[in-house]
């Protein structure tokens, strides 16, 4: 039960407010926002255990001008930063290696497996990399050793021979992660290097070469140049670049990354289409397709923090269970339109996204799919099954979300997601602020901490969200989540935080819901006690959080599969 502190003492939280307008300038601040707004949210509710039966939050108009005054600021700034893209398969592909202090290789994302020739319970040593760094690589990872993350280990891309410098972050438990610094050098890289610095076209090609750890007199061997012109050439890019030493130079020229332009594309895991149509109202909806053309029809609803793009990884597991995926990007996510109904009011949403998926289902001629909802997308998949009964052979539900009724519920999540439904709930006229500066710190690179801050520390979820197969793929399903801001996600929060239960009166369809024991959203007993309540099928997950669908990916697909072969008698739908 809250215990709300009196009015005259929430009127004047200076660090707060100093938070408010630090997070304008500076998003890595937004944390301590959260955690302040969180602490004053907290005290501003007056206790209830029935959501229905709660007011609105007491907000100070001090809180609430400064909160609002910020939201210009960022407003006005605008999004100059964030990564644009219109393909979901563009995106920083960086090598990345989960393994232990024995070289032994646990995990390696594709861009690993292409580039270093990793493989899983492959030696991690035997990979190409200079005798150099081999040799301090071993010597980190000992018991005895001590990781320095400033230190660079330079391994070399096998189809070209170009230097791949890396990183070592240590994981716990025996563990370390080496992390790309850049995907590959490119002539973009060395044109960029000289119009940065002002280094000239030798200059630039020695401290390429130099990232391959070899010295002057080998670099003057190979290329005819004397040692002493090198010298001469070496104080000069380290007078430019202001570095005093090898580490120092390989972080500056590592981090043009960003300002490439020609970034690599993702390999692709099979058979995928991008699509878009215009509705009958003028918007433009996008969506994806994953699997092969003639597997059962599923339609995937996404939560509000992912895309299409997360599914990719998928694509193998659904060629071997016969499955097809189709991903429309929901309003105002990813490239599709906004609803401007929705916008101007939130409960219209779910119904106004079944009367697109319907139209999306005629452009694909598609009469009847399974329809699969994830996370807080299993509100409009009730919903889309309630509209239009004779499409939808069925639900399931993976992470689902449940109608909210207690104030319990909303206690029980982890802190970060329990601020955000706060706020939804009790003080959604804040809520714009809130997420727009979370969108902020996505754009300035804080992706991955964001993240963090959504599972617990040592957290399955955490785990899994780290694991190099599945980080590029959920890191890219987020960036489509907030292509266009932050409203997308003031929708969804309207519903999550609320009781929608009237909408899972269907028409005698099969429910199925799949949920994670510890997911720190949505309390797997909530989830049993909801399914119980309704007669649907439910599947527990011993020891897993929310993200099931990437730490159970056949299990959950051979569920969906075993449905699709009950409902979908016809590959075609």
């Amino acid at each position: 039960m809250l215990n709300p502190l009196p009015v005259s003492a929430l009127e004047t939280p200076t660090e707060l407010i100093q938070s408010i307008y630090e997070v304008a300038i500076n998003p890595n601040a937004f944390d301590r926002l959260v955690a302040l707004w969180g602490d004053y949210l907290m005290g501003a509710v007056l206790p209830t255990s029935l959501l229905e039966d709660a007011s609105s939050a007491r907000i100070s108009e001090e809180v609430s001008s400064h909160l609002m005054r910020s939201f210009e600021i960022l407003d006005r700034l605008g999004r100059a930063h964030a990564e644009k893209t219109n393909d979901a398969s563009l995106q920083i592909a960086l090598p990345e290696i989960v393994f232990t202090s024995s070289g032994r290789i646990l995990s390696c994302s594709q861009k690993a497996e292409k580039a270093l020739a990793a493989t899983v319970a492959g030696d991690l040593f035997s990979l190409d990399m200079t005798p150099e760094s081999q040799q301090r690589l071993r010597a980190d990872v000992t018991p005895r050793g001590g990781v320095d993350t400033s230190s660079v280990y330079v391994f070399f891309d096998q189809p070209n021979g170009h230097p791949l410098p890396m990183a070592l972050e240590p994981q716990g438990d025996g563990r370390f992660l080496l992390r790309g610094l850049h995907g590959a050098w490119s002539e973009t890289h060395d044109r960029i290097l000289r119009q940065m610095f002002g280094l000239t076209e030798a200059e630039s090609r020695l401290a390429r070469d130099l990232l391959t750890g070899v010295g002057l007199k080998e670099i003057a061997e190979a290329t005819g140049r004397s040692v002493d012109t090198l010298r001469t050439q070496l104080k000069a890019i380290r007078r430019k670049t202001y570095t005093a030493n090898q580490q120092q130079l390989v972080r500056i020229m590592t981090g043009l990354e960003s300002l490439v332009g020609d970034r690599p594309r993702v390999a692709s895991q099979g058979p995928t289409h991008h699509g878009e149509m215009r509705l009958r109202d003028g918007r433009k909806l996008a969506y994806r397709t994953f699997g092969p053309e003639t597997g059962k029809p599923c339609l995937f609803i996404h939560n509000m923090l992912s895309g299409p793009a997360m599914l990719s990884p998928l694509v193998p597991h659904l060629e071997a269970f016969g499955l097809r995926l189709i991903c429309p990007l929901r309003p105002g996510f990813g490239e599709s339109d906004f609803d401007d109904a929705c916008v101007a009011d939130p409960a219209l949403a779910p119904t106004r996204f079944a009367q697109d998926a319907a139209d999306l289902m005629d452009q694909l001629g598609l009469t009847r799919v399974l329809c699969v909802g994830y996370m807080s997308g299993s509100i409009y998949a009730f919903r889309f099954a309630q509209i239009f009964p004779a499409r939808v052979a069925g639900v399931f539900n993976i992470s689902g979300a449940v109608p909210m009724r207690e104030l319990a519920q909303i206690m029980a999540m982890n802190a970060r997601q329990k601020v955000v439904a706060m706020t939804a709930r009790f003080a959604p006229g804040m809520l714009p602020a809130i997420l727009r500066a979370g969108i902020a710190r996505i754009d300035a690179g804080g992706i991955e901490a964001f993240i963090d801050a959504l599972y617990p520390e040592d957290s399955v979820d955490r785990r899994e969200a780290h694991r190099p197969e599945n980080r590029e793929f959920l890191h890219e399903g987020y960036r489509q989540a907030v292509a266009q801001g932050h409203y997308g996600f003031v929708i969804d929060s309207h519903h999550v935080v609320r009781d929608w239960s009237g909408l899972c009166t269907l028409s005698g369809h099969p429910v199925c819901m799949l949920h994670g024991s510890e997911d720190p959203a949505v309390s797997a007993k909530s989830t049993k006690r909801f399914s119980r309540k309704n007669s649907f099928s439910y599947r527990e997950f011993a020891g897993s959080g929310q993200l099931i669908l990437f730490a159970h990916p056949k299990e959950v697909l051979g569920d969906l599969a075993a449905l699709a072969d009950t409902v979908l008698p016809s590959n075609f739908g």
